[in-house]
C-alpha cells in the first residue's frame, strides 16, 4: 500500500461508526480499539496490568487502580533491572487533593530524578508498596541517600504510612506544609537548596482553578523551574516570601485567566518581576494546548562575562514529536504521567476528556503534527502515552490521536 493510498484508507476509516465491527482492522493489535465504552475488553495483558492497548503511534499505560497506573508509569521509565535504572527516589502524594499533590511533580526534575506514586493519608496501598519495593531507589546523593519523599504534612500523609515506609528500609524525608500554599512553597524551597539557587522562572497557578495547572505543571518535570500557589484575588504570605527570595527577580508565567487570577493580583506579583499570562488559560484544554507550542526566550540575569538567558515553554510545532494525552478530571492518573516528560519521550501534556478530544487540542495537533506529503516518515517520530484505563482515556479518543498522528483522518 502507497502512503497515498493509506491515507485515503484512513480518511475512509476515519468516518465509520465507533461501534461498527473492524475485526482485524492494521491499526491496532486490539481488535476492540474503536469499540464502542459498552464492549467488553479483549486486549491482552501485560505482565501487571490487565488492561492495555498499544497502536504504532500510541501506547497506553493503565492499571486496575490510580496506585497501579502510577506504578506503570515509573515501570515503564525506570526498568529497575540494575543500579543504572532505578530511580534517585519515589515521591510520594496524596491521592484525594490536587493541590497538595501538584507541587511534588517538581522533584521528578534532576538531582533528584524520581517518579510520582500515590498513598492514602492513612494507608500505603499494596500497589504502590510494591512498586516502591520493585523499583528499590537508589537514594539521593546529595541529601543523605533520602529514597522517599512524603509531600505534605501528616494532614495529606500520616506518620503511620511514613513508619510503614521506613518498615521496608527506606530512607524518607518529608517535605512539610500544612496547606497547598505551604507545600508549594515547601517544595520550591527544598529544590532550591539542592540547586544552592531559586529557579528565576517560575509557574503560577490559582487555588481558584487548579485543574489548570495540571497540564503545564509538567514541565517541571522536564525542566525543574518553579511552582507556586495565588488565591483568585490575593497573594499568599509564603508565596510572596518564595518570590522575594529569587536574586535579582522572577520570571513569573500565569496559569490561569482573569476569572482565575485576577488583574490585581497579576499588578501585584509585579513587584517581585516580570509578569506573563500563559494565552488561552481558560481552561486545562486550551492552557495544554496553548503552552505545548508556547516558548519564551531571553534575557535572565548574570553579568557582561557571564550573563545567562532564561528559555520555558516547549515550543513544538513541527511533526516529530511525544505527548501525554490525560484526563484532568482524573489527575491522579495525569501527574505520575509526569514523569515522562522527564525520563520519557520530553514531552508535554495535553489535556483531554474522558470520551473526547477537545477542539483546541485537536486544532493544535492537526495544525502542526499531521505528516506532510513533503516529509511523510515524520509519522514514524510522532507519539502519544496514553494515560489511564478506558474510563479515563477512551478508546475513541486514543484511536483520534492514532490518526492524527500517523497523517490520517479527516482534515
Amino acid at each position: 500500500m502507497t502512503d497515498q493510498s493509506r491515507r485515503e484508507f484512513l480518511q475512509d476509516l476515519a468516518t465509520v461508526p465507533a461501534l461498527a465491527g473492524l475485526g482485524g482492522a492494521a491499526l491496532s493489535v486490539d481488535s476492540n480499539l474503536f469499540a464502542g465504552d459498552g464492549e467488553e475488553s479483549m486486549a491482552p495483558a501485560t505482565a501487571d496490568f490487565n488492561e492495555w492497548t498499544a497502536t504504532t503511534m500510541t501506547t497506553r499505560l493503565a492499571g486496575e487502580n490510580m496506585y497501579e497506573t502510577a506504578a506503570a508509569y515509573c515501570q515503564s521509565v525506570y526498568t529497575a533491572i540494575n543500579e543504572h535504572t532505578r530511580p534517585g527516589a519515589v515521591i510520594l502524594v496524596n491521592d484525594s487533593v490536587l493541590e497538595a499533590a501538584l507541587p511534588g511533580v517538581g522533584l521528578i526534575h534532576h538531582p533528584i530524578d524520581g517518579a510520582v506514586l500515590l498513598t492514602r493519608r492513612d494507608e500505603l496501598p499494596q500497589a504502590t508498596r510494591d512498586e516502591i519495593e520493585r523499583a528499590h531507589p537508589e537514594g539521593v546523593g546529595m541529601d543523605d541517600n533520602v529514597q522517599v519523599y512524603l509531600i505534605g504534612s501528616e494532614r495529606y500523609i500520616s506518620d503511620s504510612v511514613r513508619q510503614e515506609v521506613e518498615s521496608m528500609g527506606m530512607n524518607v524525608r518529608r517535605i512539610p506544609g500544612e496547606g497547598p500554599v505551604s507545600v508549594a512553597a515547601g517544595v520550591d524551597q527544598y529544590v532550591s537548596s539542592m540547586h544552592g539557587n531559586h529557579e528565576d522562572e517560575v509557574l503560577v497557578a490559582s487555588l481558584d482553578a487548579p485543574r489548570r495547572a495540571v497540564p503545564v505543571q509538567s514541565w517541571n518535570a522536564h525542566a525543574g523551574d518553579g511552582f507556586l500557589w495565588v488565591e483568585g484575588d490575593s497573594i499568599p504570605e509564603e508565596t510572596a516570601e518564595q518570590l522575594e527570595a529569587r536574586y535579582d527577580y522572577a520570571y513569573m508565567y500565569l496559569l490561569g485567566d482573569e476569572a482565575a487570577i485576577s488583574s490585581d493580583v497579576a499588578r501585584d506579583l509585579g513587584t517581585f518581576g516580570h509578569v506573563t499570562r500563559v494565552p488561552d488559560a481558560g481552561n486545562p484544554y486550551s492552557i495544554s494546548a496553548a503552552w505545548a507550542g508556547y516558548k519564551d526566550i531571553g534575557r535572565n540575569q548574570g553579568w557582561w562575562f557571564g550573563e545567562w538567558a532564561r528559555g520555558i515553554g516547549w515550543g513544538l510545532a513541527d511533526p516529530g514529536h511525544n505527548f501525554i494525552f490525560a484526563n484532568p478530571d482524573e489527575w491522579q492518573t495525569a501527574v505520575p504521567a509526569s514523569v515522562e516528560s522527564h525520563r520519557g519521550k520530553h514531552g508535554p501534556i495535553l489535556a483531554v476528556r474522558q470520551d473526547e478530544l477537545p477542539t483546541p487540542v485537536e486544532n493544535y495537533l492537526r495544525k502542526f503534527f499531521r505528516p506532510t506529503e513533503a516529509a511523510p516518515y515524520d509519522r514514524k517520530y510522532n507519539h502519544g502515552w496514553i494515560a489511564g484505563p478506558p474510563d479515563v482515556v477512551s478508546r475513541d479518543v486514543q484511536a483520534q490521536v492514532h490518526g492524527i498522528l500517523e497523517g490520517g483522518g479527516p482534515s
